[in-house]
């Protein structure tokens, strides 16, 4: 258990069970204070500002998802799934979530660390042996978990992708040859590649490929029926509600992606190959703000997620950028402040580079998704803001 891992961070063993005590916003720590409801109001500025953003041609489509306790307030879908077959977005419709995958394998791992089978201050070397070379030996699961490790690239873009075989054959390239930005430790950058290697540990830890172990273990569970982690075949009814995606800029989207094509690794893409949902996501992040467990369903004890929602971060940032920073990174969350959305401390959640986002507000009890496949748009924000003003 947590009572007995130690974090390493700038050379400082800090007792987790004593980080974890300190912060986290579960439901039963909020027992007696307030809880604020996003009213009717709100869903309608929400639902009228997103409407503008489709006649704009700011995006293509999208879906609003917001449920207050158990209260399901907005639904809704916008725009087109697939614009030059005339397909309409329906509330149900599948997405690439891209990042928004870090969060699962995140938890497989903490999963693994409450099973005594890794440690946070394990170095990755102990378990991927490419990682045994001066650069990358003192590289900690701790690291990976935080975006610390100094690892950089990426395997699609900057590494080749399509060259491997397997996400092990990935990683172990990225351990052997990946480059590197910083020492471990030291500071803070996003790392697909980070996670492409929690991704291999997953695996090389529980004997089974991270992707099944996901949905073994945290799909499965949550009843996301309509969640995967490679693109289902042909025959799969699912396989058609999977929305085109989209780059470009507002008035001049191109789609560079639809679901009669394969899915772009020839494996699972574990810094983002996830496809979901709002209501399938609601679901895992749900769990999250309820301290590790939905209706029953145990994924984490309550210790652990507030070990995972941590600012850890803040420690390897300048006093003057944690002052202003708009978002810090916990284990595999990121963990939002005032300054990105007039959100409640504790708020929390994941983005993804085709334009999603899914943030919980525990003090609100509140869980907001807003879904879109156009790539490079900032249009989520002004929706959170816009939900969120007071």
């Amino acid at each position: 258990m947590l009572a007995a891992l130690y974090l390493q961070t700038k050379g400082t063993q800090v007792h987790a069970a004593n980080v974890a005590a300190g912060t986290g916003f579960t439901r039963s720590s909020l027992e007696g204070g307030v809880t604020l409801k996003v009213d009717g109001s709100a869903i309608t500025r929400t639902t009228t500002l997103i409407k503008s953003l489709v006649g704009q041609d700011a995006i293509v489509g999208a879906v609003l998802y917001v449920e207050h306790g158990e209260e399901v307030l907005a639904y809704q879908a916008f725009g087109s799934s697939d614009r030059e077959k005339g397909l309409e977005m329906t509330p149900d419709a599948i997405f690439r979530m891209r990042s928004m995958t870090k969060p699962l394998v995140g938890t497989a791992v903490l999963m693994l660390v409450e099973e005594g089978r890794v440690r946070l201050e394990d170095r990755i070397a102990r378990h991927l042996p490419a990682f045994d070379n001066p650069e990358k030996r003192d590289i900690t699961v701790f690291h990976l978990l935080t975006h610390t490790s100094g690892i950089t690239g990426s395997i699609y873009d900057t590494l080749g992708g399509t060259q491997f075989a397997t996400l092990r054959e990935a990683v172990d390239y990225v351990g052997r040859e990946g480059p590197m930005a910083f020492p471990p430790g030291t500071s803070y950058l996003y790392s697909d590649p980070g996670t492409s290697t929690l991704g291999a540990l997953v695996a090389e830890l529980s004997g089974l490929p991270s992707e099944v172990f996901i949905r073994e273990r945290i799909i499965g569970p949550l009843q996301m029926r309509d969640s995967f982690l490679n693109l289902v075949p042909d025959d799969d009814p699912r396989r058609r509600r999977v929305a085109a995606t989209y780059h470009g800029t507002p008035g001049k989207w191109v789609k560079y992606w639809d679901n009669t094509q394969p899915q772009l690794l020839p494996f699972f893409r574990a810094s983002g190959g996830l496809y979901s949902t709002a209501a399938d996501y609601a679901r895992f992040i749900k769990a999250m703000m309820r301290g590790g467990s939905y209706r029953g369903r145990a994924l984490l004890a309550p210790e652990t997620v507030r070990l995972a929602l941590q600012r850890h971060t803040a420690r390897v940032a300048r006093p003057e950028e944690a002052e202003e920073a708009d978002q810090f990174y916990g284990l595999h969350w990121t963990i939002y402040t005032e300054k990105y959305a007039p959100v409640l401390p504790g708020a929390f959640g994941h983005g993804g580079s085709d334009g999603t986002i899914a943030l919980a507000d525990p003090r609100r009890d509140l869980v907001v998704l807003f879904l879109t496949q156009s790539r490079g748009t900032e249009t989520r924000r002004r929706v959170v803001q816009e939900l969120l003003a007071p």
